[in-house]
């Protein structure tokens, strides 16, 4: 296999660029033609490693500064006294800053993992033949990677596309809604806000029109998305579209909604090795190898640890510990009843 040549000029303006900005970030920003010679590769010494003239070194570096210049690098250049000094204009150099609308910050939320499923891996694929086909050039040969299982893996192009196309232009939506898989499916129409991430689990927020007020639903948890047409449903008893209120942050409204059907809690506790896999599948193991629970329902740690005691026993928080240290007291006094 031929070794690709190496492109010594390329080369050289790469680290000429990155010292006049590591110069910017660290000192005055200005470089002299001597410290270029000296203490940037490719100039003090030719291809072949032999020595270089001062004065063919400085014509290369001239020459260099002014393929930087040409191709917009803002570079300045100034005597002072025997010295020619060159600085980089740092603040013209910088991107400008970028903002965006609210709208525009939610399409950008709601494509920001779009490769990780595999039905969105395909639709991001889809995206990049198209750009392909301009001329750019790559492979698509799928790579085999490690995708965690969560809910972006079920969150399938068309629902993604259809909540984005909704909320960029504040249409109305439709889906179906099952609280529990035990639960019957019921309709619930929608001025969608957003798609919020919560611990690897995915939730649809907006202004849920029947209830009047701010609502999130699980994404698992929604089938038969639509977006409803004005010209065939009787929408104006709602109203104009509902707006998120100003400083709206959808994550806490997310994390406010599941608080108030549960207390969540912190807790640590120690695990027997190669037991309550319920448990340590959703705690992180410290250096001391106990394990550490993040927001998870008190309720539920309770339960689970009476039934897999002793082999995983809590050890904080101590209200925690004391309930769960009664229910088995009181399981221990039936059992001799």
């Amino acid at each position: 296999m031929n070794t690709p040549r190496r492109n010594y000029h390329l080369e050289r303006l790469t680290n000429l660029t990155f010292a006049f900005l590591n110069a910017a970030q660290t000192s005055s920003g200005e470089l002299t033609l001597d410290y270029i010679r000296t203490h940037i590769t490719g100039y003090a010494k030719d291809n072949h490693g032999n020595p270089r003239s001062p004065e063919a070194t400085y014509k290369l570096v001239y020459r260099d500064l002014g393929s930087l210049i040409r191709a917009g690098v803002p570079l300045e250049m100034y005597k002072s006294g025997d010295n020619t000094i060159w600085r980089l204009r740092a603040d013209d150099y910088e991107l400008p800053e970028i903002s965006f609308t609210p709208e525009e910050a939610t399409i950008l939320g709601l494509a920001g993992k779009m490769g990780q499923g595999d039905q969105l891996a395909t639709f991001s694929r889809s995206g990049w033949t198209k750009i392909a086909a301009s001329g750019a050039g790559t492979h698509l040969t799928p790579t085999p990677i490690f995708t965690p299982i969560n809910d972006w893996n079920t969150l399938g192009a068309h629902d993604l596309d259809l909540i984005t196309k909704a909320c960029a232009t504040k249409q109305r939506i439709s889906f179906y809604y099952q609280r529990t898989s035990a639960s019957d499916y019921t309709e619930r129409w929608m001025d969608p806000w957003g798609i919020v991430t919560n611990r690897d689990r995915l939730y649809l927020v907006g202004h849920d029109l029947d209830r009047d007020a701010p609502r999130s639903f699980r994404i698992t948890r929604i089938s038969e998305l639509e977006i409803l047409n004005p010209e065939t449903t009787d929408l104006e008893p709602y109203g104009p579209f509902h707006e998120p209120p100003p400083d709206t942050n959808l994550q806490q409204l997310v994390i406010n909604q599941l608080r108030q059907g549960m207390t969540l809690v912190d807790a640590t506790l120690t695990i027997e090795p190669g037991k309550a896999d319920v448990l340590r599948s959703r705690a992180h193991q410290q250096p001391d190898g106990t394990y550490k629970l993040i927001d998870v329902d008190a309720d539920w740690l309770i339960r689970q640890a009476v039934a897999l005691a002793p082999a995983a026993i809590v050890t904080e928080p101590q209200e925690i510990v004391t309930q769960i240290i009664n229910l088995l007291h009181q399981g221990t006094h039936h059992g001799q009843a």
